[in-house]
């Protein structure tokens, strides 16, 4: 798409805490900002996990966010802080915000970019575009797999799909899926949506240098062989696996060390006290939530990245660790293997803790810096946000001038 369009993305929260989506939303416009659009964004206060910060200081946080600075953000506030209620966050002074854009002509959008489901303003944001009008694509972000709709609150989910979520995806002007996988998955679910299927993007690291800040604060990783899992430390991600199959194979290679890195969202204890029984507690650190040189340090420190997840509607991190050139074990949940697969950067193993033993042990026996080269080499060829942009806007060029 040559000419500049308003684009207004919807999301329920850009806390980036909260994973895939807001990460992708930062990735997507800062390209779209460089290609000429005018964006606009609108989301709820909602943080994803603990601690929550004062309203005004997350607000003030994510306005600073460079992300967004040529952006305009709206941030309304949102209702509910605790589960069941913080996934659906009540927002009414952001419906009224967004109502209000979408009724005055000068302010209306081209077209309208939801991110997600499940939630009051993405619900709104679709029945809104319809009032007035205005074409909108639903981005779900795995929202309506098998897996994620059996994983909690799963009878408030459906209902949701059956009373908003089908109309909303039947009328879009388009359904953008991250993967065949999850094309699949919506197809089943709600047949006949205009399917789209654009992959998300990464930015390619400049200098794989890192900033030595990790080792500094946890000397045990000097001169150690690092096993990298990166993520929310969420059951559905089996990051136990990775202590596991560390376990087995310590007497064989001693140097092992391993790094979580991620939001704890119900998982930290249980992986410390697993580390602990298993005599890796004095070779094995949580970092916490890591972004920019920290994020960059902990993918330079890698000798092996591992993300055994049941279920990934893209896995973005996954494509991240291999433009750090970082080899890469997976399991065939995770959709973003075929692309380790295809530039042949790591393996996607067998869906157990045997599976992910022998594919970190192959990691660390083969050619870590041959195996890091091919994966980035795919990544700056098919998977920059560059490339996504592109693909993103011959949709949008397809939607508001259809042939």
């Amino acid at each position: 798409m040559r000419s500049s369009v308003h684009v207004l993305h919807v999301i329920h929260s850009i806390d980036p805490r909260s994973g895939g989506p807001s990460h992708a939303l930062r990735g997507l416009i800062v390209e779209q900002v460089r290609r000429g659009h005018r964006l606009t964004v609108v989301a709820t206060t909602a943080q994803s996990a603990e601690p929550w910060a004062p309203e005004g200081e997350f607000v003030a946080r994510m306005r600073a966010d460079l992300a967004f600075r040529d952006v305009e953000l709206f941030l309304g506030r949102a209702w509910g802080r605790y589960r069941p209620w913080s996934r659906f966050s009540y927002c009414p002074q952001v419906v009224h915000l967004l109502n209000g854009r979408l009724a005055d002509p000068s302010t209306r959008p081209d077209i309208i970019h939801i991110h997600g489901q499940f939630s009051h303003l993405t619900i709104r944001a679709a029945q809104l575009s319809r009032r007035w009008r205005v074409a909108y694509i639903v981005q779900p972000h795995g929202s309506f797999d098998e897996v994620c709709l059996a994983k909690g609150m799963t009878h408030w989910k459906r209902l949701f799909l059956r009373l908003f979520h089908r109309r909303d995806l039947k009328l879009a002007a388009a359904v953008q899926a991250t993967s065949q996988a999850e094309a699949a998955q919506i197809d089943r679910l709600v047949p006949g949506c205009r399917l789209y299927v654009v992959p998300l993007g990464v930015p390619l690291p400049s200098d794989l240098r890192g900033d030595e800040t990790l080792p500094a604060r946890y000397p045990k990783l000097r001169g150690k062989r690092v096993v990298l899992f990166m993520g929310r430390l969420h059951e559905i991600k089996r990051p136990q696996w990775v202590v596991e199959a560390s376990a087995r194979l310590r007497s064989e290679i001693p140097e092992l060390a391993l790094v979580f890195a991620g939001p704890d969202v119900g998982m930290g204890d249980e992986l410390r006290r697993q580390s602990q029984q298993a005599g890796l507690d004095g070779a094995t650190v949580f970092p916490g939530f890591l972004q920019g040189p920290e994020k960059a340090e902990a993918f330079r420190l890698a000798h092996v990245f591992c993300l055994p997840s049941q279920h990934e509607n893209f896995g973005v991190v996954v494509v991240e660790a291999m433009a750090h050139a970082v080899p890469v074990v997976v399991t065939p949940g995770v959709a973003s293997h075929v692309y380790v697969d295809e530039s042949g950067c790591g393996f996607t193993v067998e869906d157990s803790v045997e599976g992910v033993t022998e594919g970190i042990r192959r990691v660390l026996l083969s050619d870590r810096e041959e195996l890091g080269r091919r994966g980035r080499d795919y990544v700056e060829k098919h998977l920059t946000w560059q490339v996504v942009a592109e693909k993103v806007d011959e949709l949008y060029c397809s939607i508001i001038h259809p042939s």
